[in-house]
Order: structure tokens, then C-alpha cells, then sequence
């Protein structure tokens, strides 16, 4: 596995409260504080300066923080037909939303903030038992900096070690909110929690040829909502080739393994490309190879001057390269000559 993503998981799980779910790109709006940051917020008053003073809040989004500026509330705050609120996703996503402030102003503004919204947006008694899921809410995040952090390298995650902190973090919040709130506070972040884990055992099982990885990945990706598996489902083909195709070059794998490996992700039709790809790239390799040779030897003659070097690796340059080539080609070039680069 790459080391880069290797250590961005367990960065990812180390945020308590927030597994690995901000990977998933439906997510990426809510920006949740990180928990270590809401309780030096709070016990510093935060560190903004020039913030609207709390009591003049009407709506909750007057001189909002520069991080919010320009930007919608995401979530929404919902009544249902019996008039009591809706207990939605969305209702995180709103005080995600104004948490992701913490430290442009102080936590006192920004509860005031969410506050004031609530009343803003809902009528008395939903806007009474949204405020108390905030309250709850806050207590949960402050109480989930009491459980240990998860280990592990940054070559290998201590895939057990995470799941007893997944447990742990799932066991306060029943402490926190009923059923009903854990599940659409939460219920599609464990859900892509628990499959992340999974595909993470799967990709350290060293028992499992890379044909039945591949495949075992493949079938684990179909057990998500089809919603979930569909926004994660390019980012997971990319990083299971990507992981499997090293894994393969490192064992000197065969050619018939790695077509199994990629027919097992991503189909027989993208397989073809890819292995179209694969012979374009290996004709553009044996290309720059002797190019690289013939202007090594234009470069090496010491008969000719400097100008009439560099005179003769142009033209041969168009020779051998069109309009477009000679562009990829002399970047090629500059990386080898600065020793950033030496194959493709």
C-alpha cells in the first residue's frame, strides 16, 4: 500500500468521532471540528478577534468567520407532519458546519451562532429539542477525547486496535442519544468505517493471491449502499490498482496475473485500455531511450561548440518528435538532466 494513504487512514481514524468517512466525497462539506480543537477553543475562548458579538445574533450567519464567508449552511432543519423535528443527517451537517470555525472565533460565538439559527429556522418546540441534540452533541465531542487513540506504523495500522476504538466511540454514543439519532447522525459513517477497515485487512492479508484480493475487494464494494458505492467507487479503483499493480511488479508478477487483477476491478473492457496504455507507454519508453542515447553522444562531442550542440539536438528533436511530443520530451529531459527523473 502507498505509505502516503497508508498514514492518511490512520490520520483519517485518528479524529475521533469522525472515523474515515471525510474520504467519502459526499462528506466533504461538513467539515467537523477535530475534537482536541473544540476543547482548546473552549478552554481558550478561541483565538478570533473582531467577531460578532453573540447577543446581536438574529439569524446566526451575521459576519460569519473568513472560512464561511461566501458560503451556504449545509444541512437543513426539517418539522415533520406532526410538527416535532425531523431527525435527519442534516442536523449534524449544520452544527458541523458552524463547528468547523473553531478557532477563527470563540466556542461560546459559535454555539450562539448555531443557536440563533435554530431559532431562526424552526418553531418553538423543534427549535427547544434541536438545542438539546447541541448540547448533546457538544458533550459527545468533548467526552470522545477520553478514549485512547489507536496505534500503528506508518507501514502497518493496527487494524484491531482501530476496531476496538470504532467499538468504543459507537458504545458513547449511546450514552449521548437514542437510537434514532445515532442512526442518521452516524449510520452512513459507520457503514463506510467498517468497509474501510475491511478493505484494509484485505490489502494486508498476505495469504491471498493478488487475483483473489482483487476479487475479494471487488465483492466488498458491492455489499455498500449504491449511493455510497457509487461516490467512492473511482477513488477505490484507482487506489486498488494502484496498490495491486506494485504489489504485482514487485513480485515479477505475469502478464496473465495482472490482466486477472484488473478484470477482477475494473472490468475487461478497461483492462484492454490499460493494456493498450501499457504498449503505448513501453513504444514511448524505447523512444526516449535512444533519444536519450543519440543526444548524450551530441552532447559528449567536444569538436563542436556549445551552440552548435544544442543546434543539433534541436533539429534532431523535430525529427524524430512531433509538435507535441517535443514538448513532453524536453520536460523529460530537464528532469533527467536535474536527476529528478530517469524512466518515463
Amino acid at each position: 500500500m502507498n505509505k502516503r494513504v497508508l498514514i492518511g487512514l490512520v490520520a483519517a481514524l485518528l479524529v475521533l468521532g469522525g472515523g474515515l468517512y471525510w474520504l467519502s466525497p459526499d462528506n466533504s462539506a461538513s467539515g467537523a471540528a477535530t475534537d482536541p480543537a473544540l476543547a482548546a477553543a473552549a478552554a481558550a475562548g478561541g483565538s478570533g478577534s473582531g467577531h460578532v458579538a453573540p447577543s446581536t445574533f438574529v439569524t446566526g450567519v451575521e459576519g460569519l468567520p473568513p472560512s464561511l464567508t461566501g458560503t451556504e449552511v449545509d444541512g437543513e432543519l426539517e418539522v415533520d407532519a406532526n410538527g416535532r423535528l425531523k431527525i435527519t443527517g442534516g442536523i449534524r451537517r449544520v452544527f458541523d458546519y458552524f463547528l468547523s470555525a473553531v478557532g477563527e472565533e470563540p466556542i461560546e460565538s459559535i454555539l450562539a451562532r448555531i443557536r440563533a439559527y435554530i431559532r431562526h429556522k424552526l418553531p418553538a418546540g423543534p427549535a427547544a429539542e434541536a438545542e438539546r441534540l447541541l448540547d448533546s452533541y457538544i458533550n459527545y465531542k468533548r467526552a470522545l477525547e477520553a478514549i485512547p487513540q489507536a496505534g500503528g506504523s506508518t507501514t502497518q495500522i493496527d487494524i484491531a486496535a482501530l476496531r476496538r476504538q470504532m467499538q468504543q466511540v459507537q458504545a458513547m454514543r449511546s450514552q449521548f442519544f437514542t437510537p434514532e439519532v445515532i442512526t442518521a447522525f452516524f449510520g452512513d459513517e459507520d457503514v463506510y468505517d467498517r468497509y474501510t477497515l475491511e478493505r484494509l485487512d484485505l490489502m494486508q492479508n498476505k495469504g491471498l493471491s493478488p487475483g483473489q484480493r482483487a476479487q475479494q475487494l471487488a465483492a466488498l464494494e458491492e455489499q455498500l449502499p449504491a449511493q455510497l458505492r457509487e461516490s467512492i467507487k473511482v477513488i477505490n479503483q484507482v487506489q486498488n490498482l494502484d496498490a495491486m499493480t506494485r504489489d504485482w511488479k514487485q513480485r515479477g508478477g505475469t502478464p496473465a496475473e495482472l490482466r486477472q487483477i484488473r478484470e477482477s476491478l475494473v472490468g475487461p473492457e478497461a483492462t484492454d485500455r490499460l493494456e493498450t496504455l501499457d504498449r503505448d507507454n513501453a513504444q514511448w519508453d524505447q523512444r526516449m531511450n535512444a533519444w536519450y542515447a543519440e543526444r548524450a553522444a551530441i552532447l559528449a562531442n567536444r569538436s563542436l561548440s556549445e551552440q552548435d550542440r544544442q543546434r543539433q539536438v534541436a533539429e534532431l528533436r523535430r525529427s524524430r518528435f512531433d509538435e507535441t511530443e517535443r514538448l513532453r520530451a524536453e520536460s523529460l529531459e530537464q528532469m533527467r538532466d536535474r536527476g529528478e527523473f530517469s524512466g518515463r
